[in-house]
């Protein structure tokens, strides 16, 4: 049977031990101190590295700009040096098909024209048998 005495040693001795083995796990207050220190210094060179990030970011996206805005001019000179072209081609083309539209009329009308002086001349030779 246990006494009172080893009972109450016994219930000392285990949160002794418990206490004893958990106490060096635990942070002190120096490494804490030196957690902190260590979060700072990575603060710092996080600040660091995003400001060079934005600012290499700010250069790439003005060159890119600039490749851009080139590209848009010289497009834009490219297709206006192609819509005057094919406006002169156009415009070459009308001329060209006026011309032979009113070739085709002149010769249709010759044609109606003979046509007409050959009905007249049926009509007077018919009316001069009737």
């Amino acid at each position: 049977m246990t006494t009172p005495a080893s009972n109450l040693e016994d219930r000392v001795t285990i949160p002794e031990t418990r206490l004893d083995t958990i106490l060096p796990t635990l942070a002190t207050k120096a490494d804490i101190a030196a957690i902190r220190t260590d979060i700072a210094k990575l603060e710092g060179k996080i600040d660091a590295t995003n400001e060079r990030l934005e600012g290499k970011i700010d250069t790439t996206n003005e060159r890119l700009e600039g490749k851009i805005d080139a590209t848009n001019e010289r497009l834009e000179g490219k297709i206006d040096a192609m819509n005057e072209r094919l406006e002169g081609k156009i415009d070459a083309m009308n001329v060209r098909l006026d011309g032979k539209i009113d070739a085709l009329g002149n010769r249709l009308l010759i044609r109606l024209g003979g046509m007409a002086v050959a009905v007249a001349a049926v009509a007077v030779a018919a009316a001069k048998y009737l």
